[in-house]
């Protein structure tokens, strides 16, 4: 009875492959680079945004790392069995309103969505898996429309944006020290996204 057992286990898992196994971020930042980011938005951005505000608004977000695991299963689980292929996850500022908070306290602070990306027509687009079918892929902007709200983040043209000089493209600094063996200490905090505004020129 064993035997058979482990004979139909030895078949099922041909067919099933095993998810890979997890590996060592390349993403992952020096505290050289964390310690220079953090004192660059406070330099920048905390009493500029205190000033225009009158207080200081959120600068950390914590998710509950087992439910973002889930989500994230959910919606991986749900972009397959349309035919999605998911490309990335977005965080997107909002602020807390008295209908949409748990929490009285947290009244009129920031706060992060999340949402994932796939690509269509070579464009890396926000999609709602959810309400996407078989036949057809639905984006979250499409979403937002039908909503009553015009969602701006996918043209450039509708930024001021940062004017800076062309740099030379420059490897990151963590990814080379970590390839070389370099002496600066990694952190468990990893970076490398595409941010929108900006958007890359072309």
């Amino acid at each position: 009875m064993n035997k058979i057992k482990e004979l139909l286990q030895a078949i099922f898992c041909v067919f099933c492959p095993k998810p890979p196994k997890p590996h060592k971020p390349e993403t992952l930042l020096t505290y050289h680079e964390v310690v220079d980011m953090l004192r660059h938005y406070d330099e920048t951005r905390r009493e500029q945004l205190i000033g225009a505000l009158g207080f200081e608004d959120t600068r950390v977000n914590t998710f509950d790392f087992y439910e973002l695991k889930n989500y994230l299963t959910y919606v991986e689980k749900e972009a397959k069995e349309k035919g999605i292929k998911l490309k990335g996850i977005s965080f997107i500022k909002g602020v807390y309103s008295e209908k949409t908070t748990h929490k009285s306290d947290f009244v009129d602070y920031e706060n992060l969505m999340y949402m994932p990306t796939t690509v269509i027509k070579g464009e890396q687009v926000l999609v709602d898996v959810i309400n996407s079918s078989k036949e057809k892929t639905v984006t979250f902007r499409q979403m937002l429309e039908k909503n009553g709200y015009e969602w701006r983040y996918s043209l450039k043209e509708n930024f001021n944006l940062k004017v800076s000089h062309k740099k030379e493209k420059k490897i990151l600094k963590s990814t080379l020290m970590q390839k070389n063996g370099g002496d600066e200490l990694l952190s468990g905090t990893a970076n490398v996204t595409n941010l929108a505004p900006p958007y890359e020129s072309r």
